[in-house]
């Protein structure tokens, strides 16, 4: 009798719960082209230029003990571009100043004047001689500073930033002009 249940058993399963047959196929032969090496394009393609992977290690300059916000000036000219994407250094760049005072930490990437290479200036906004710091550089919160001997640049006559003000009462009566406007 239990055997007459297993029997009955085996043959009401699906077909898909049931071994399927020893179907042994040699696999494919390799393509033609198999152990070759790919001739390069002619012509730039997308990952043509990419750069490899840089390992090197970083050059941290000597310490700062006082805190980060307090070191040499804030450039409101160059910190506009790098906030824009037009002034900003390499991410590669390797040349660090590490602050370690007690009221915060940070880290900046300096680009001297010798290595101009590792600059993306869209605009031209780099000086001769100018070391410049860099501080979560490519960000909306990016800033750029320079030493405290370095004369600021400021914006021409009647163009301001195009960056949002700072000020909340002034981004108040942007939207109350915004809102005034006449609407279709």
């Amino acid at each position: 009798m239990v055997r007459a249940f297993l029997a009955a058993l085996l043959i009401a399963l699906p077909a898909s719960a049931r071994n399927p047959p020893v179907d042994y196929n040699e696999p494919p032969p390799d393509p033609p082209e198999a152990g070759q090496q790919v001739e390069r394009f002619p012509y730039p393609g997308p990952f043509q230029n990419v750069p490899a992977i840089d390992e090197s290690r970083w050059v941290a300059l000597p310490p700062h003990k006082e805190p980060w916000w307090s070191f040499g000036k804030v450039d409101p000219v160059l910190t506009e571009a790098c906030r824009l994407n037009q002034f900003v250094t390499l991410p590669l760049n390797r040349i660090i100043l590490q602050f370690q005072g007690d009221q915060g930490r940070a880290v900046m990437q300096v680009v001297p004047p010798r290595y101009r290479q590792l600059l993306i200036d869209s605009r031209k906004l780099a000086a001769p001689g100018v070391t410049y710091y860099f501080f979560d550089t490519a960000e909306p919160t990016c800033e750029v500073r320079v030493a405290a001997n370095v004369p600021l640049r400021s914006f021409p006559a009647g163009r301001g930033t195009a960056l949002p003000p700072a000020d909340p009462k002034a981004i108040a009566r942007k939207k109350a002009e915004i809102a005034s406007w006449p609407k279709k």
